[in-house]
């Protein structure tokens, strides 16, 4: 029954996927929005509630070492295969909000969690968890990367209607007809539906899995959980690169990992705190490092994009990580 609802889970989120990406480059078009602001808003928190859902559940359970560990799993597994998967298929094109907002306020989310999880290196104090303070200061994170995403598509929007108005853009198109819309609107809702879902059909059968072999609660949240509610975002991004939309694969990715962060752990460590067990600091680090390593390189790139040597060193982070994590 694992293996039939992992594989059930598998092709609601390819089918989601497909609808999700169709749907939200359709509302991008229609109002001159850029797909990285669908990407990091529908796109990357109707995948993230499949992590959501999984850490709210936890910490009312008590289980707050599946919690922690599902969140970095998630972010591991969507910085390192999501992008290092999606590059080797094709380059990714890195725009300048990206460079310039996004990928900092990521590396921001992913160091935050170290530092404020760890109060028994950095305060010198018997401590080593998010407590619900941490959760509000994350949540106060959060409302600015949505006041900045709120700035960009509003700014966007304005600049397409001023444009209509003077003749240069026209708003009489199919794609901008009502008929049009709800039907876009539609395939948002049917993919969401279909990406949570499959995600957690997908932990849930791998979960099941994975405890009749006798794995630990936190590897199961780092190798299992995290990269299982991570799946729709790879398929998502898979299919949005195959249509060359690479705004869309950025804002989902980048944006998923913010939510995951400030939105996801803030909200579980209001409801119970969560101690950080210090084994996972090793997550943290390869984490940062590996998004660390997204904002130098881009930062350093001539032609701001990240290529296939790039994406092949992600992978091979993250199998390193991965088999060293089984291992230990």
């Amino acid at each position: 029954m694992d293996i039939i609802t992992l594989l059930l889970g598998i092709g609601m989120a390819v089918y989601g996927a497909h609808y999700l990406v169709d749907g939200g480059s359709a509302i991008a078009k229609r109002f001159n929005i850029p797909t990285i602001v669908i990407g990091s808003t529908i796109v990357a928190f109707g995948t993230s509630m499949p992590e959501f859902t999984v850490n709210i559940n936890s910490a009312l359970s008590g289980n707050t070492d599946l919690a922690l560990g599902n969140i970095l799993g998630s972010n591991l597994f969507n910085i390192c295969a999501v992008i290092g998967i999606v590059c080797l298929i094709t380059p990714l094109k890195v725009g300048s909000d990206a460079i310039s907002k996004d990928l900092p306020m990521c590396l921001l989310s992913a160091a935050v969690v170290g530092v404020c999880g760890n109060q028994i290196y950095f305060d010198h104090i018997n401590y080593h968890e998010l407590f619900p303070s941490t959760g509000i200061v994350f949540l106060f994170f959060f409302a600015i990367f949505m006041r900045y995403v709120y700035g960009e598509a509003s700014a966007a929007t304005s600049h397409h209607d001023k444009a209509t108005k003077k003749g240069l853009a026209t708003s009489d198109s199919a794609d901008s007809s009502p008929h049009a819309m709800s039907k876009a609107v539609f395939f948002v809702a049917i993919g969401l539906v279909g990406l949570v879902f499959g995600g957690e059909f997908i932990v849930d059968g791998a979960s099941g899995i994975a405890r009749s072999l006798g794995m630990a609660e936190r590897v199961i949240g780092l190798v299992i959980v995290g990269p299982g509610t991570s799946f729709p975002e790879l398929i998502a991004s898979i299919t949005a690169a195959r249509r060359n939309d690479v705004g869309m694969v950025l804002g989902n990715v980048l944006g998923s990992n913010i939510f995951n962060i400030f939105f996801t752990l803030g909200a579980t460590a209001l409801i119970k705190p969560i101690p950080l067990d210090l084994a996972l600091n090793t997550a943290i680090i390869v984490n940062v490092a590996a998004t660390a390593l997204l904002v130098v390189y881009v930062g350093l790139s001539k032609n701001k994009t990240f290529g296939r040597p790039l994406g092949a060193l992600l992978v091979v982070i993250y199998v390193g990580y991965i088999a060293n994590a089984l291992m230990s």
